[in-house]
């Protein structure tokens, strides 16, 4: 877990949808809600640990949180940023009422898609709804999350 000294306007907007959301990342950081990531579809590989968001004419629901500079450099770690196995852009999301917002995203580069062969039929299901709905507190707050 990630400690929140988030302090200030210093902040930035991240998107969880796949270990972030079911560790608990997101949990005591400020503005955490809900969102809809357009243009993207969530896979989840059979005998994969973690999923993947692809660029992709699709949505997905997944939480936006904010973090400060010190815990975003963390995630760029995490998530292989360096190593060029994932890069982190900007999307448009859509909060409650459709309002429209930013937020980063981690999505894999073009040599870990060809190295772990990803494409959007790999999972045509979403079946990382089924890991987020083993995570009792996850549900509980944002049951959304799984419509």
């Amino acid at each position: 877990m990630i400690a929140n000294n988030s302090t200030g306007s210093n902040l930035s907007s991240i998107i969880g949808y796949g270990t972030f959301l079911t560790h608990n990342l997101w949990k005591d950081k400020p503005n955490v809600e809900v969102c809809l990531v357009k243009n993207f579809t969530r896979i989840y590989p059979k005998g994969g640990w973690f999923p993947y968001a692809l660029r992709s004419n699709s949505s997905f629901k997944a939480l936006k949180f904010d973090v400060n500079k010190r815990e975003l450099e963390t995630l760029d770690l995490i998530e292989g940023v360096y190593e060029g196995l994932f890069e982190r852009v900007k999307t448009e999301i859509y909060l409650k009422n459709n309002k429209k917002s930013t937020a980063s995203i981690y999505i894999p580069t073009d040599k870990t898609i060809k190295s772990q062969n990803l494409s959007l039929e790999l999972d045509e299901i979403d079946r990382w709804k089924e890991e987020i709905s083993k995570c009792v507190e996850v549900i509980k707050k944002f049951p959304e999350l799984l419509l």
